[in-house]
């Protein structure tokens, strides 16, 4: 465990104290919106709330108060690889709160990561994006093109960002729903369609760009992004994906902690999540706020923000979390991707036990009075 022992304070007749610091790491991405305006808007949740993030440096060191006291340091990692990277982190000890997609968290708590997932952080958020030369405008239109291109002869490509992504788990879906085999082995051209791990999203605008690929799938904002450059155009959303009704606010993004923070530095991982929670509760009543921090965080235009954050649920609910996670269990398991203590295991009761801890929520919520 990491401590920073900070010194006296005001005079010397004060003690000194010490406060733990909590390794936060996040992906490039708005689904962290509410991580970005809880970092940016510091003085709006100190006069509001009086639980808050005091910059130090920006986009990388904080301090955390709550009621006039410092309760922790904050140090912010971003992560460009992938939530894979960031449960991998956790498990060596070197992060202690997570903010990443939920298959992620669900194969490295399967294979024994000491891990929970203590809040929802967002929901939906993700498109399919096709090469603007392709004369298809929406989901359907799209399917057919695949099926005409292979009956004569030609294998179509699609992007995603990680094999333990989201993205990943609904396009695999998305396709056997419509009757569209597809492969990961480049060799086989047997298949309509050959799924590309892109190692992140990156590299996504260049491959469609010199059509190395015909589509992606990909999160929120990197379909506007795609949009607004005229490099691809979005056809279908995550939540309209088939099979019909399936990833309707399907979660996307969580908070995850490891065990060994929620045991040794539970009041700053509790202090964190309230701030988190009241900052999703802002972004839904001014979402001009998660637009601006973004864009700003993030380097992204504006517009692009203006695009992307309207397909984006900001929420912290467990309920459609815990529903939807159950749906993404079932989908691995019968993809054969689960291998450890996940596999089989169809009782919901079972699976919450295994992937969540929502007693901290649950006491702020109660404090909030929400």
């Amino acid at each position: 465990m990491i401590l920073l022992f900070a010194g006296c304070v005001g005079n010397s007749q004060e003690q000194s104290s010490e406060v733990p610091t909590l390794k936060v790491a996040y992906l490039p991405t708005d689904h962290h919106s509410s991580l970005f305006v809880a970092a940016k808007e510091g003085d709006l949740f100190k006069e509001k709330y009086g639980v808050y993030l005091k910059e130090v440096e920006a986009k990388k060191k904080y301090e955390l108060y709550e009621n006039d006291k410092k309760v922790a340091d904050v140090e912010l990692v971003q992560v460009v690889e992938g939530g894979a990277k960031i449960m991998t982190l956790i498990a060596q000890g070197q992060i202690d709160i997570g903010l990443n997609g939920v298959p992620p968290a669900v194969f490295s708590i399967d294979q024994g990561n000491k891990a929970k997932i203590i809040s929802a952080l967002q929901g939906e958020g993700s498109a399919v994006v096709i090469r603007n030369d392709i004369p298809a405008e929406t989901w359907p239109e799209f399917v057919k093109w695949i099926k005409e291109q292979y009956s004569n002869g030609k294998q179509v490509k699609i992007g995603h960002p990680l094999p333990v992504s989201i993205q990943y788990v609904m396009i695999k879906k998305a396709l056997e729903a419509e009757g569209i085999t597809y492969t990961e082995n480049s060799k086989d051209k047997s298949a309509m369609v050959l799924l590309v791990n892109c190692k992140g999203q990156k590299s996504m605008p260049q491959m469609l760009s010199q059509k190395e690929l015909d589509a992606v799938i990909a999160w929120e904002p990197m379909p506007e992004v795609l949009k607004t450059k005229g490099i691809g155009k979005p056809i279908v959303y995550s939540k309209d994906l088939p099979p019909a009704g399936m990833w309707e606010d399907h979660p996307c993004c969580v908070v995850v902690a490891s065990e060994n923070a929620l045991e040794s530095k539970e009041a700053a991982v509790k202090s964190l999540l309230k701030l988190m929670v009241l900052s999703t509760k802002e972004i839904n009543e001014n979402n001009e706020l998660a637009i601006k921090a973004s864009s700003e965080w993030l380097g992204t235009d504006k517009e692009v923000e203006e695009y992307s954050i309207p397909n984006i649920k900001f929420y912290t609910n467990p309920e459609p979390l815990k529903k939807g996670t159950h749906v993404f269990v079932n989908v691995m398991n019968a993809q054969k991707s689960t291998t450890g203590q996940l596999k089989g295991v169809e009782d919901p009761n079972k699976i919450d036990e295994i992937l969540f801890n929502f007693s901290i929520y649950d006491q702020i919520v109660k404090e909030l009075g929400q």
